[in-house]
């Protein structure tokens, strides 16, 4: 198994800096890590503490979506309708073609 400790710190504070409860608790917003990310989904619960019904769940998981892809993060749906979220690849370096100006606006 693949840990991405930094990931999970990183996607961690950004969900709580966008206001999201990501502490330890009655919270029922889950992360967690996989093989192949980390995981933002939902906790079970019982009674009155079970999971928010649906439209708040798919309300919550696009806005979180939202954020991290937002702080350019890759962000995929599982089966299970949790989010999977992965580091956005390195930007591809592309070479200037030798002897070509740079293109210039003016105005």
């Amino acid at each position: 198994m693949v840990d991405h400790p930094e990931l999970f710190e990183d996607v961690t504070a950004t969900l709580a800096r966008a206001g999201f409860d990501t502490a330890p608790g009655p919270s029922r917003l889950r992360i967690g890590r996989r093989r192949e990310g980390v995981a933002v989904g939902w906790a079970p619960g019982e009674g009155a503490d079970g999971p928010p019904s649906r439209g708040a769940r798919e309300a919550v998981s696009g806005a979180a979506a939202v954020v991290l892809r937002e702080c350019g993060y890759r962000v995929a749906e599982t089966d299970d309708g949790e989010l999977l979220v992965t580091p956005a690849a390195e930007p591809v370096a592309v070479a200037a073609e030798p002897g070509a100006a740079p293109e210039q606006w003016w105005g």
